[in-house]
């Protein structure tokens, strides 16, 4: 049995990955040992992963304790120099599929027995690969602290609201439901503008605000990125938490997650017609959103993401 230590989260300027600090808070609060880490510039580190200089190397390697590393993509420029003297479990997120055959290299060169993973679908293609790797699915997870319930849906005052990735058949159909409707409200960011809600706690309240947000997985909105991936990301645990109506289309690792589909679904055949069957319906939908809320309650935090994780990792050979 091998003492894991999670190795802190590397920290980018300009680009923080807040969702790998919510990772670290719920380890340690579940009684995870942490290990620091120096700092090193991001630029250095991604030269590093370039020239693929970060490997195990056995004879150097710790008998005693194994680090568990969070890092996106693939683990290079996450481990580095910590690699070398440890065995790693990568915990990953954004393995996008331009990434996989860099992945299978970098886990073949640091020797990885256990892989940890936010997508099924990448899990899947390491125990093809690799079928001695041991990779675990682990779900998304978030913090719900500082997200909001908000009001009923029919006394929200934004009617549709949209962020980031946009599906636009849904914003074509959505444009036109508000224009037969000018009294409702539509808000989404314009294509090179600023962000809609620059900060958390705008989001927070914009997310409370709105009775409808449109969510679809990246692999229908940014398909030359994610490719057929698709998988279960934060958006769907922010609407949730702050009880508006998810509109679009579920991964389905969510509804596996959660035993029931908590979007409502909206295809592109019809679209204007089901967003405007919604909006004239809103109050039919109260009961959805509040079982929503309260399923992400029980299902979103990393805590609860842990407690199924932990036992898995001792069966693995993991103490943490």
């Amino acid at each position: 049995m091998k003492k894991l230590l999670l190795l802190e989260p590397v920290r980018k300027k300009g680009n923080h990955q807040f969702f790998m600090d919510w990772f670290a808070r719920a380890w340690q609060g579940a009684g995870g040992g942490v290990k620091r880490r120096r700092a090193m510039p991001w630029p250095a580190l991604l030269m590093i992963a370039r020239l693929k200089l970060s490997a195990n190397l056995p004879p150097l390697s710790s008998r005693r304790n194994a680090l568990l590393v969070p890092g996106a993509g693939y683990p290079d420029s996450f481990a580095w120099p910590y690699a070398y003297t440890h065995e790693i479990v990568p915990m990953l997120w954004d393995v996008w599929p331009r990434y996989w055959p860099r992945l299978i290299s970098s886990l073949k060169r640091h020797r990885v027995r256990t892989f940890l993973c936010t997508s099924s679908q990448v899990c899947e293609y390491v125990r093809k690969e690799l079928p001695h790797v041991r990779a675990v699915h682990v779900p998304e997870g978030i913090d719900p602290a500082g997200y909001l319930p908000g009001k009923d849906l029919r006394e929200r005052p934004v009617d549709i609201l949209e962020l980031g990735r946009q599906m636009p058949f849904f914003h074509r159909a959505a444009v036109r439901a508000c224009r037969e409707h000018p009294e409702w409200v539509h808000l989404s960011p314009a294509a090179e503008g600023p962000l809609l809600f620059p900060d958390f706690r705008s989001l927070c309240e914009g997310l409370a605000s709105a009775k409808i947000t449109v969510s679809y997985p990246r692999c229908d909105t940014h398909p030359a990125m994610a490719g057929e991936v698709e998988t279960l990301t934060q958006r769907y645990w922010e609407c949730m938490l702050s009880r508006t109506l998810p509109a679009g289309r579920a991964p389905q690792e969510l509804i596996d997650l959660l035993g029931y589909n908590p979007v409502m679904e909206v295809s592109e055949r019809n679209a204007h017609e089901q967003i405007t069957r919604l909006l004239t319906n809103i109050s039919s939908c109260q009961d959805l959103v509040d079982k929503n809320y309260r399923a992400a309650l029980r299902h979103a935090p990393w805590e609860a993401r842990l407690s199924a994780l932990l036992p898995q990792l001792a069966l693995l050979g993991y103490q943490p």
